[in-house]
């Protein structure tokens, strides 16, 4: 048990002699530290005494403090109160964490600032809210259509931090002579987040929201090379009855024979009957030579039908994996921001409606030409 139990110490003297001692008598020391005027270290509480005994005369060691599990286990034994402080530490962090205590809006000049705030606190996002009562999801939709003059707004919880971002309204999208040629366009609406311009003159900048075929880049004798990215959001919804019937073949198989001759009679030695109700064929035909007479194999795979109803979460899931490929075909390279699909039952269908928000580049020649013209 004393191996386990460590002393603080402090030396004043030679080092040397220090390291000395430590070497003769075997001790193990730890965590060395140089103070002012010596050094401190730990020892083991048996390595001590032989320690002391290799310094005497030679150096002086002070005992600035212990420590090690088996104090720690009889201190708690003796005052089992002790431990009730960590854990109320503890419980006060957790009630403390579990709550918002900082919301901030994020977003362009001009936005009101102070309206968003408002209508956040209407809707349960203030100072001291309850974090497991909050939907951000369900926040950023309220708040986009509670306060006037916003495109969107979305609510992100970090911790004890809320943060609201919202854009302005779009906006009537400049005008540029007829004759300029060379130009990028947005090729839709969205919410700029970054310009990178190689060639030409940036006419929107970070913040600002733009809406489709509004110019993005002007020309410099008459090209222009830019990358427009921007926050864009699509809406999909994709419909599924709520019962259908799926086809499969059971394994059963049967063969039938027909022997047909000149003036299409046909005859089947084994009866010309359908073996199974609903059943896949397949037909083998050999002709034999010198005559009009064949022989055909019928092969008979029998099918069934099987009823399935299908569930919210296949509705989700599936609806999920088409938006995902949509936007793939549609905006290749994008990175996606956000994704939220609700399902709902109307009649004998689940219909998903799937939101998804995402950044790409969207500036385009005129002619439908990405990032340059």
């Amino acid at each position: 048990m004393a191996e386990d139990i460590w002393l603080r110490l402090a030396y004043s003297g030679r080092t040397e002699e220090l390291w000395q001692a430590i070497a003769t008598s075997g001790t193990s020391a730890r965590r060395i530290k140089e103070r002012s005027g010596g050094l401190e270290f730990d020892v083991p509480l048996g390595g001590l005494p032989p320690l002391r005994r290799e310094l005497h005369g030679r150096g002086r060691l002070r005992v600035l403090g212990h420590g090690g599990w088996p104090l720690m286990l009889r201190s708690l034994r003796r005052r089992p109160w002790r431990l009730l402080w960590p854990l109320a530490a503890l419980t006060l962090y957790l009630a403390a964490s579990s709550f918002v205590w900082q919301v901030s809006v994020v977003g362009p000049d001009g936005i009101p600032k102070a309206q968003i705030l408002a209508a956040a606190r209407k809707v349960g996002l203030h100072q001291g809210a309850p974090r497991a009562s909050l939907d951000p999801y369900r926040l950023g939709q309220t708040l986009a259509v509670a306060v006037p003059g916003l495109m969107f707004a979305a609510v992100r919880v970090d911790g004890v931090r809320a943060t609201i971002y919202a854009a302005p309204i779009l906006k009537p999208p400049r005008a540029l002579p007829p004759n300029t040629q060379g130009a990028l366009f947005a090729a839709e609406r969205g919410y700029v987040t970054r310009v990178v311009v190689l060639r030409g003159q940036p006419l929107v900048h970070a913040g600002e929201t733009v809406v489709r075929g509004e110019p993005l880049v002007a020309p410099n004798g008459g090209q222009s090379r830019a990358e427009v990215f921007a926050r864009v959001w699509r809406k999909i919804v994709y419909t599924f009855p709520l019962q259908t019937a799926r086809t499969y073949a059971s394994g059963q198989r049967a063969t039938r024979w027909y022997i047909s001759w000149f003036g299409g009679r046909k005859w089947a030695p084994l009866g010309a009957g359908k073996p199974f109700w609903r059943a896949r064929r397949e037909i083998s035909v050999w002709r034999i030579p010198l005559g009009s007479v064949e022989v055909a194999r019928y092969t008979y795979v029998e099918l069934r039908t099987l009823r399935v109803e299908r569930t919210s979460t296949y509705a989700e899931l599936r609806a999920t994996s088409l938006a995902l490929a949509t936007l793939r075909r549609s905006m290749p390279g994008a990175t996606l921001l956000a994704l939220r699909t609700q399902v709902r039952r109307i009649g004998g269908n689940l219909q998903a409606e799937v939101s998804i928000e995402a950044e790409t580049d969207i500036a385009q020649g005129k002619a439908g030409g990405r990032t340059q013209d």
